[in-house]
């Protein structure tokens, strides 16, 4: 996909950004050059371009160097698309004069910028989608004007289609997203939303259920069966518990979803859902923190060799799954695991930090936490993982991070 030189010597990490359907919008990929004399920006975004899928979500390339970003600016534009400048080029009229250029060359340009600035400063001339930083000021002053009586949520100043980052309450995500009309959210107050949770465990995706529902009355294959269920942590953990129970027998140990639903067989697990529907989470703010665990999971499984068997890659991507279980079912995870006879592979990983799966959930980690990318090339060191396997590992997740359970995505992607 991109040369051995350019992916040797990039940090790639990523960001979900989520709509107001609480679905992935775009994803930010932060680029930090590790060897900078050996990276070529027009490579990174010519292979972008041949390889970024059009149903792959909107990619914000958010560039650690002036160097390689105004490279950037010089190549021709990648569709689908965006690149991330900070704000002092827009405020200089030789870099604002280069900006435009680039935009009439078909890039795409956000604006990392505060709202102060952006309320104060002129217009630029041309189109410019904004990646505002709200001061905590600023964000109690909203929340205050949204419960004051009377007032309209629209009249504040807001910007409509903009993106926002540092959002720490669910407050005030649905305030941005419901009321304000941000075009998305970059990360999601996961801690927040958790905490309104915090009494009881959370519950199955009713979407998923839905989903899962359908796909049964169309009669789907296995493998699509297992891909939908797939996206909902809880359900696959009570799907094993289920078939694991003194109900189905508890005499044959099931470890695997897949042997698992084969087991419950179609019929029976539709008749299970649909008991469990009514009991289903109504909270759609648990969506985006139930899909950044699946977008892990998948990162974890991608880092494997290419070309390895479909049940090596699914207790890869369960072992990364069940790694973040506890947040959603607030115990322990050594209580939750133990109650289910799972390779000692996945124990060793999630429990003990060790074993040969661990360095796979920890590159993966890594690479979601873009503000430490330039710890990343220690940590593939340390768990013998090259930058450049990590890295098409990360954009082959991304470019799938959409279609991953479509109809035709049959294999593991």
């Amino acid at each position: 996909m991109l040369s051995h030189t350019v992916l040797d010597s990039l940090a790639l990490g990523y960001e979900p950004v989520w709509n107001r359907e609480r679905q992935l919008a775009a994803v930010r990929l932060c680029v930090h050059p590790i060897h900078a004399a050996a990276v070529d920006a027009a490579h990174l975004m010519q292979a972008l371009g041949d390889d970024w899928p059009e149903s792959a979500p909107v990619l914000v390339i958010a560039i650690d160097s002036p160097r390689l970003l105004q490279q950037a600016l010089s190549c021709a534009p990648v569709h689908n698309t965006w690149l991330e400048v900070p704000a002092a080029p827009f405020e200089a009229p030789e870099t604002l004069a280069a900006l435009s250029v680039a935009n009439r060359l078909g890039h795409r340009l956000v604006r990392r910028t505060d709202l102060q600035t952006l309320r104060q400063g002129p217009s630029v001339g041309f189109d410019v989608r904004n990646l505002l930083q709200l001061s905590p000021q600023e964000a109690t002053e909203l929340l205050q004007a949204q419960s004051t009586p009377g007032l309209h949520q629209r009249s504040q100043g807001l910007p409509p289609a903009q993106l926002y980052q540092g959002v720490q309450t669910q407050t005030l995500a649905r305030h941005l997203l419901d009321d304000a009309g941000a075009w998305g959210l970059l990360g999601w107050p996961d801690a927040d939303v958790l905490l309104a949770h915090r009494h009881h465990p959370v519950s199955c995706d009713p979407r998923v259920i839905r989903q899962i529902l359908q796909a049964i009355n169309d009669d789907c294959s296995l493998e699509r069966l297992e891909r939908l269920v797939r996206q909902d942590p809880v359900l696959v953990y009570r799907i094993l518990l289920l078939v694991n129970s003194a109900a189905y027998g508890g005499r044959h140990e099931i470890g695997s979803l897949r042997h698992a639903l084969m087991m419950l067989g179609f019929r029976e697990l539709g008749r299970w859902l649909f008991e469990q529907a009514p009991g289903s989470e109504t909270d759609n703010d648990l969506q985006p923190v139930r899909a950044a665990m699946v977008m892990r999971a998948r990162l974890a499984q991608h880092l494997l060799a290419t070309g390895s068997e479909d049940n090596l890659r699914l207790e890869v991507y369960t072992t990364a799954l069940f790694a973040q279980l506890d947040k959603l079912l607030h115990a322990p995870l050594a209580e939750l695991l133990h109650k289910l006879p799972l390779s000692g592979r996945l124990y060793d990983a999630v429990l003990r930090h060790d074993g040969p799966y661990h360095p796979l959930l920890d590159v993966a980690r890594a690479q979601g936490e873009p503000n430490q990318l330039h710890r990343l090339s220690a940590v593939c060191d340390r768990n013998d993982v090259s930058l450049e396997q990590a890295n098409r590992a990360l954009i082959r997740m991304l470019a799938t991070s959409r279609d991953h359970a479509g109809v035709r995505s049959e294999r593991m992607i």
